[in-house]
């Protein structure tokens, strides 16, 4: 509780007149008559002189420098200073006697009584401060200490103002105090008096009182806002006069530097009445100085960086962050040092993806995770002039991918979609500004699959899911233990940054791309070759077989990972139509490409022609085709030197397709035409045919089939050049509706078989187990591949290795109609290759074993039955199949004998048991004379399985 005393003072702060107040101020009066009133009712209350007030001021204050100085403190003794004298007695004796940062229900003051007391510092702080501020502020210039600030000022007085008000300065619940710029600047001048007057002759200030005066200051910054006390220390700065400047101007530096102090310079100078720009260029100019100590650069670094996070979920200071990134582009530019600070926090703010703590399932929220890329957004892509060096995030390139692949697949949910959207224009933005050697470096790391050390990736236990418990948030969560891969082909970087290429508009880093992956394109398979076949001759085949399998695995992905993802990201990026246009205009850029690799591909011709990869090959041919047809008019050099790189290929190779395409190839870059003697190649009719097969009406595709069809068994060079236009225009052809078009692709595919069965059946069964397309057309494209084997026949076991595992991996497919598709032409399958199933029948047990025990769709099952007959059917000689009858018999009379299984089950069941029964009859009515004369002869492979063993033998069946 407050004295009694204090009460007294209470009530005569009630009692002043002042401007702020509505109860008690007066508007008809005027300033000068309100300080005479409010002195007269002072005056009359203390009952006391000046002089005696200002002593006991000295004495409360312990102000030992102003002892028996009293006559000095109220002299010039005029309304004002008699005023300002009496007010400050007035709010110290309140200041002593109450608490005003208690929050005990007695210490608690009105709002009223505070703003008295602010009103009262006020007065003091016109009346008493501004008149004796030192003559420096007065400036050249019109301030506005200019016309009130006194020729000769009462130092002593502004010594006892200040100290008795400094307390008051830093409570932080008085509003008008905090809120008001002119107290603050008044104060802060009046603190800069006395540091002036101490480099004067004569001064008796000691070293100690100034070291107390500028603690003041510095007490003052960590109470007001900084923003305040940095705009008035501007304002102060402009108007001191030169001499006295560099004063003001270390203290400016000393404040900026220190904690706040680059956000209170940003926004001080924010609200100033000065244009964006030209507030934009003071403040970079003032922060980023080379001339400034190190430790200070660090400091305003830091500042930057603490400033540009925390404005991301701030919309007022976002506007703001250009200032910031631009004075820290300087200031990196200034020195490696600022560089290394920037570089380190980047690193941290990714550091819960790279070092994962045990304790701890979740790695990161998914709020914080937006806002790191928002940041990395805001601080990289916003702008081209207010951002940073996107050098700094090339090491960030695998770590910015990946993440773009784990939420690429929620991308259609909305609030995904925006941080899918920044990931993808970090990416595109750091390779946009890289120079053609660094990008090339860094494509040919992602081909590889190979980063530098201190590149960063995420760590491999990091995965992203959906939030269970809020569908507006993902988890960012680690597994509890590092998860296999799935396939032997690791997640490629590179067909994912020529996804984001495709669907972007950076066209010529598309074409930069292109042209650094084409050059890699012949050279990569052969990367890791001689290391891998020594790894692989090395390897101990005693392990146990998970070992061996991983082994396998990792091998082949080194391997082959690398070549096929740069046929993937060639693939893709082939489909961007501005790539196209951009690829003729530069077409000398790409001719060039293409006669290193003939140089290559003639090299390795003359060593060892085996060695030389066809499909390479083919593509180079037919992107020189593509160039010689449609592209610009090259130069008679670009062709004479063309010509002479097809003719020494030739000369080394000497496979049949390589040598029609060099040949019309040849015809094409002499004189314009494909026609030449021996050799038929009519383009007329091959165009006829493919615009033929391209129409939409059935009847003229059939046309076309037809003359396709023609023209292989004619041997037309150009239509064997192009076997691969053909096959894609078949296989949509292939999708009509219409069965006889369908029927007559079929004939197409045979027909293209004899040219190269390999390709064909090996991109029937890649579109046949491809899951991204429709169903309807996988089932047909599973059909056509059945009735392609019919045509080669017997012929089709080179090719069982793929046909077989591509119809039982199909039945292994959650998918009914498709599993049920796949079992049928499974059984045909067997069916024609029956004697070459041997390694394959205890998978195809174990598969129609779990279709029959865990299967749901009735057709698959009886289509998994009809595996067995159709391969009791195909077979020829029992003896050959001994081992694999005894199975299949009990499987089939289990099923035959059944109530419980399904009667089309059993049926198939019952007629592969009648077709096993008839083929055993014929077997025993043999004589053992006959079986001795009977010669078989096949002429299958190389490289024969021996005769099985006899102890498994259908007679001897129980």
């Amino acid at each position: 509780m407050s004295s009694p005393n204090v009460m007294k003072y209470w009530l005569l702060l009630e009692s002043l007149i002042f401007p702020g107040d509505a109860k008690n101020s007066d508007s008809t009066i005027s300033e000068q008559e309100r300080i005479a009133k409010n002195n007269e009712v002072l005056q009359r209350s203390m009952q006391l002189s000046p002089t005696e007030v200002a002593k006991i001021l000295i004495e409360d204050l312990e102000v030992s420098r102003l002892n028996n100085k009293e006559q000095y403190v109220a002299c010039n003794v005029d309304e004002k200073t008699i005023y300002s004298i009496y007010l400050l007695m007035t709010i110290r004796t309140i200041y002593k006697n109450t608490n005003f940062n208690s929050d005990k229900v007695e210490d608690l003051i009105s709002e009223h009584h505070r703003r008295q007391i602010s009103y009262c510092i006020e007065d003091i702080a016109e009346n008493g401060l501004k008149p004796n501020i030192h003559c420096a502020f007065r400036g050249d210039r019109k301030s506005i200490f200019g016309e009130s600030i006194r020729k000769d000022p009462n130092l002593c007085l502004v010594e006892l103002l200040v100290e008795g008000i400094a307390s008051f300065m830093c409570i932080t619940s008085l509003p008008i105090i905090r809120s008001s710029d002119e107290i603050t600047l008044c104060y802060i001048a009046a603190l800069y008096t006395l540091i002036f007057v101490s480099d004067l002759k004569g001064d008796e200030m000691n070293e100690s009182n100034v070291v107390s005066t500028k603690a003041k200051l510095n007490k003052l910054w960590g109470s007001v806002p900084k923003v305040t006390y940095f705009r008035n220390l501007m304002m102060l700065y402009g108007m001191v006069e030169n001499e006295k400047k560099s004063i003001v101007h270390r203290d400016l530096l000393l404040k900026l530097w220190s904690p706040g102090g680059f956000v209170a310079l940003l926004f001080a100078m924010q609200k100033s009445d000065k244009e964006e720009q030209s507030v934009k260029d003071v403040v970079v100019k003032l922060v980023s100085q080379p001339s400034y100590p190190k430790r200070a650069q660090a400091s305003i670094v830091n500042q930057i960086l603490c400033f540009l996070k925390a404005s991301i979920d701030n919309k007022d200071a976002i506007s703001y962050m250009g200032t910031g990134l631009i004075s820290l582009r300087k200031l990196c530019e200034n020195s490696i040092y600022n560089r290394k600070i920037v570089e380190d926090w980047l690193i941290k703010q990714v550091q819960p993806l790279l070092d994962l703590q045990k304790d701890c399932l979740t790695v990161m929220e998914w709020s914080e995770f937006s806002s790191m890329v928002h940041l990395f957004f805001q601080a990289f892509c916003t702008s081209t002039i207010e951002c940073l060096p996107s050098e700094f995030l090339v090491p960030f390139i695998p770590l910015l991918i990946t993440l773009y692949q784990y939420i690429d697949k929620y991308k259609t949910k909305p609030f995904v979609d925006v941080v899918c959207n920044h990931l993808s224009h970090l990416i595109l933005r750091i390779l946009n500004n890289r120079t053609t050697e660094e990008l090339n470096i860094i494509i040919m790391n992602m081909a590889s699959d190979e980063y530098p050390k201190q590149w960063l990736k995420v760590n491999s236990r990091v995965r992203i899911e959906e939030d269970i418990l809020n569908s507006q948030h993902l988890k960012i969560v680690q597994r509890e233990e590092k998860q296999e891969c799935d396939s032997f082909i690791s997640c490629s970087h590179m067909n994912s940054l020529a996804e984001l290429l495709k669907k972007s508009s950076f066209s010529t880093l598309a074409l930069k791309v292109f042209i650094i992956l084409f050059k890699l394109f012949p050279t990569v398979g052969s990367m890791k070759k001689s290391l891998v076949d020594e790894s692989m001759n090395n390897m101990d085949l005693l392990i146990c077989d998970e070992d061996i399998q991983s082994r396998v695995i990792w091998e082949i992905s080194n391997k082959y990972n690398g070549k096929i993802q740069i046929i993937n990201a060639l693939h893709i990026l082939i489909e961007h139509k501005p790539l196209k246009s951009l690829l003729m205009e530069n077409i000398s850029e790409l001719i060039s490409v293409i006669e290193e690799f003939l140089v290559v591909c003639t090299e390795i011709g003359d060593e060892n022609s085996h060695q030389l990869d066809k499909n390479v090959v083919v593509i180079l041919l037919t992107l020189i085709r593509e160039i010689v047809e449609n592209g610009p008019v090259q130069s008679e050099n670009v062709k004479r030197n063309l010509l002479g790189h097809l003719l020494k290929l030739q000369a080394t190779t000497r496979d049949r397709d390589l040598n029609l395409h060099i040949v019309y190839l040849k015809q094409k870059i002499e004189n314009g035409s494909g026609a030449t003697p021996g050799i038929k190649v009519n383009e007329e009719r091959f165009e006829e045919a493919r615009t033929l097969l391209e129409s939409k009406e059935p009847y003229k595709q059939v046309e076309g089939i037809q003359l396709f069809i023609t023209l292989i068994k004619s041997k037309d060079v150009l239509t064997i050049s192009n076997v691969h236009v053909i096959m894609a225009l078949a296989l949509n052809a292939l999708k009509s509706p219409e069965s006889y078009t369908f029927l007559n692709c079929v004939r197409l595919f045979a027909s293209m078989v004899y040219l190269d069965e390999h390709i064909i059946l090996e991109t029937l069964t890649e579109e046949y187990l491809n899951e991204s397309a429709g169903m309807d057309d996988r089932l047909l494209i599973g059909e056509a591949l059945l009735k392609v084997c019919y045509e080669i026949g017997p012929l089709c076991y080179k090719y069982k290795n793929i046909l077989l595992n591509c119809y039982m991996f199909g039945c292994r497919s959650p998918l009914d109609e498709f599993r049920f598709s796949s079992f049928s032409n499974l059984a045909q399958m067997c069916k024609i290759l029956s004697y070459d199933v041997h390694k394959y029948f205890q998978e195809l047990l174990n598969l129609i074993n779990c279709e029959l025990t865990s299967g749901k769709y009735v057709p698959a099952k009886r289509a998994a039955v009809m595996v067995l007959s159709e391969l009791l059917s195909g077979m020829d000689n029992l003896i050959d199949f001994q081992e694999m009858l005894l199975p299949i018999y009990r499987l089939l009379k289990f099923l035959a004998s059944s109530e419980r299984t399904d009667e089309k089950i059993r049926l198939h069941a019952s007629v592969g048991l009648e077709t096993l029964a008839k083929k055993t009859k014929e077997f025993l009515s043999l004589t053992a004379n006959e079986m001795s004369l009977e010669k078989e002869i096949q002429i299958r492979g190389i490289k024969m399985n021996s005769k099985h063993n006899f102890k498994s033998h259908i007679l001897y069946m129980e």
